[in-house]
């Protein structure tokens, strides 16, 4: 069979799973773009794709191609970040339409390439909102408990997330929202750090709403007793 063969039969079977009224949901609840979506629930393609033996780019890349929205995310899933090009990494990033599409590859992927920090902080400094995203999207994949980025390369980001932090897109200051509270909580050594950047930003940015609910939310997240004990447990 071939690799095209392949793809379709996935694609078939996405929208096997798919339903209008999740469609719907999606857009209603979960703010996802759903221009290119058939409706078919991230539980159903995590499932498809233990189905499915990869890494396996080719099948990736077909999928991809497709635009459908699910086979984008099941894509990531799928593809080797050990054999993917960077022009195909590039046509990727710039290809982006949705939160979720930009965290699955983000997590499944981007995280996982050769220089995985390099590509995230060259992303960061893009003006494109998805593209940007995806740099503090894969910070937050590097910076995940288990994750073994070193605590100083870590820390080397969080200039990047002060100038980011009034970035008046939802998108994007999410995301550095995100970035800041998931360094503070990988372990205890790093939390004073992402507070100390939290109350820099509430400084830098006096009048400006966005930079204050980045800031605000990362202290309130990390100053909570439920964070405090989970820190107390890591080392």
């Amino acid at each position: 069979m071939t690799t095209s063969s392949r793809a379709g039969e996935i694609l078939a079977q996405i929208k096997k799973s798919s339903s209008p009224r999740f469609k719907k949901q999606m857009a209603d609840r979960f703010g996802i773009n759903t221009q290119f979506a058939v409706g078919t629930p991230v539980t159903q393609l995590r499932l498809l794709a233990k189905t499915v033996p990869h890494p396996d780019q080719k099948l990736a890349e077909e999928l991809w191609q497709t635009g459908i929205h699910e086979a984008r995310i099941l894509a990531a899933m799928l593809a080797d970040p050990n054999l993917i090009s960077r022009e195909t990494l590039k046509k990727w990033v710039y290809d982006l339409n949705s939160w979720d599409i930009c965290d699955a590859c983000a997590c499944h992927l981007f995280s996982k390439v050769k220089k995985p920090l390099a590509l995230a902080e060259r992303w960061m400094k893009n003006e494109e909102e998805f593209v940007r995203r995806a740099g503090f999207a894969t910070l937050c994949a590097l910076a995940a408990p288990r994750a073994k980025t070193a605590d100083e390369d870590l820390i080397m980001f969080l200039p990047l997330i002060k100038i980011h932090a009034c970035d008046p897109r939802p998108m994007v200051h999410k995301a550095v929202n995100w970035a800041l509270r998931t360094i503070g909580k990988k372990n205890p050594r790093l939390t004073p750090y992402a507070l100390a950047c939290a109350r820099d930003i509430l400084d830098l940015y006096e009048d400006n709403k966005t930079a204050h609910w980045v800031a605000r939310n990362a202290l309130w997240e990390l100053n909570s007793p439920k964070i405090k004990k989970l820190l107390a447990a890591r080392r």
